[in-house]
């Protein structure tokens, strides 16, 4: 209603020959965290906005889950100060809207909105389970350097996890050493660079950190690995090879899983993709990440917007490693990946870099 009054006002103006307002100069941002913890309190800093004749202006918030707008400077104070405003999220699961607008007398305000999505590790991931069929054996590993637990499977000759890697790095990588491309504070990204998403989606790994990320005793799978898997859950006496597709096998390593809600269900409807999750592998779309560097030397993670139509597996194997008809291998150097396609039935084989692509990661070890 707002916005009609004002379009109403503008158009009489222009009827009546009178010049519209001028407009704040710049663009108003923020920046956000994409995923939280529900129930965490955020702080948010707008910036790049300029009064044109060098006089104050102000701030006010409005989000989606609080009646009252949160006005957090006037235009009457002297701007030595942020704008920030403080927002404790609802203890529950949900995406929000957050959004900043900038005001002064005689001007028309500049606006902002961006979401957030509140999450819990416990609860965002619903039927992780679903479809099981009991066929193989299951159990549970507790990773000693972090104390996470992983659910397992046994499979064919050896034991698998049954969830994506969530290692960040022992405690002497996260003591306060600063984050560069050289020395990352943490190894691996979490999804849309949002910690809340680590013990949810696992990590992504660049295929040197997967390398070195699994606990003592378990190792990136090799594509020896991935055939050992692949011959286990086939269908029909064929044997599988090496650096090919497996088809009929991703379906047995999918879940029907849901995101937050019963509603937001994972994997898109396919019919030539029969989801069984029959491996208990409980597979979940999320898709892989570019990794970069910004303008401080920070890790970004650059996420495929269709992250819920893909589920990437780094190899041990590298490409350059094969015969000389693969071809060169780029500056990094690649390194294969097994990769589940939402509307192709069949376990896909690609190679990327080694340094700036990420896929997560699933750990094996031979059966003890």
């Amino acid at each position: 209603m707002t916005l009609a009054v004002m379009a109403i006002m503008a158009c009489k103006k222009d009827e009546e020959g009178e010049e519209s307002l001028p407009s704040l100069s710049g663009q108003l941002r923020f920046e956000v965290t994409p995923y939280i913890e529900k129930g965490s309190s955020q702080t948010y800093t707008p910036s790049g906005v300029i009064h044109p004749e060098g006089k104050g202006f102000g701030y006010f918030w409005k989000v989606s889950f609080k009646d009252k707008n949160d006005t957090t400077w006037t235009e009457t104070e002297h701007l030595t100060e942020h704008g920030d405003s403080t927002f404790k999220f609802p203890d529950e699961l949900g995406t929000y809207t957050i959004s900043c607008t900038a005001f002064a007398s005689g001007y028309y305000s500049t606006s902002s909105s961006k979401t957030v999505t509140t999450v819990d590790k416990e609860a965002s991931l619903i039927n992780m389970d679903k479809g099981f069929s009991g066929k193989y054996e299951t159990d549970t590993y507790t990773d000693s350097r972090d104390g996470k637990t992983y659910n397992t499977v046994r499979i064919g000759s050896l034991e698998w996890f049954a969830e994506n890697l969530k290692y960040s790095g022992d405690a002497a990588t996260q003591a306060g050493e600063s984050e560069s491309e050289e020395t990352p504070a943490k190894i691996g990204i979490a999804y849309e660079n949002s910690e809340a998403m680590s013990d949810i989606f696992g990590r992504y790994y660049t295929w040197k950190e997967a390398s070195q990320a699994c606990p003592d005793g378990w190792r990136l799978p090799s594509e020896d690995d991935w055939l050992d898997l692949g011959n286990a859950l086939k269908d029909g006496e064929a044997e599988l090879e090496a650096f090919n597709i497996m088809e009929g096998i991703p379906g047995k390593m999918m879940v029907e899983a849901s995101f937050n809600s019963e509603e937001n269900q994972m994997w898109e409807y396919w019919p030539d993709v029969k989801i069984t999750n029959e491996s208990g592998l409980a597979v979940i779309p999320c898709g892989f990440a570019n990794i970069s560097y910004d303008e401080k030397g920070r890790r970004v993670g650059t996420f495929d917007s269709d992250y819920y139509l893909f589920a990437a597996f780094w190899s041990s194997d590298e490409y350059n490693a094969q015969t000389d008809a693969i071809g060169p291998s780029g500056e990094d150097g690649e390194a294969f990946y097994r990769y589940i396609y939402w509307n192709a039935p069949v376990l896909q084989i690609n190679y990327a870099s080694k340094n700036s692509f990420a896929t997560t990661v699933r750990c094996v070890r031979d059966k003890q």
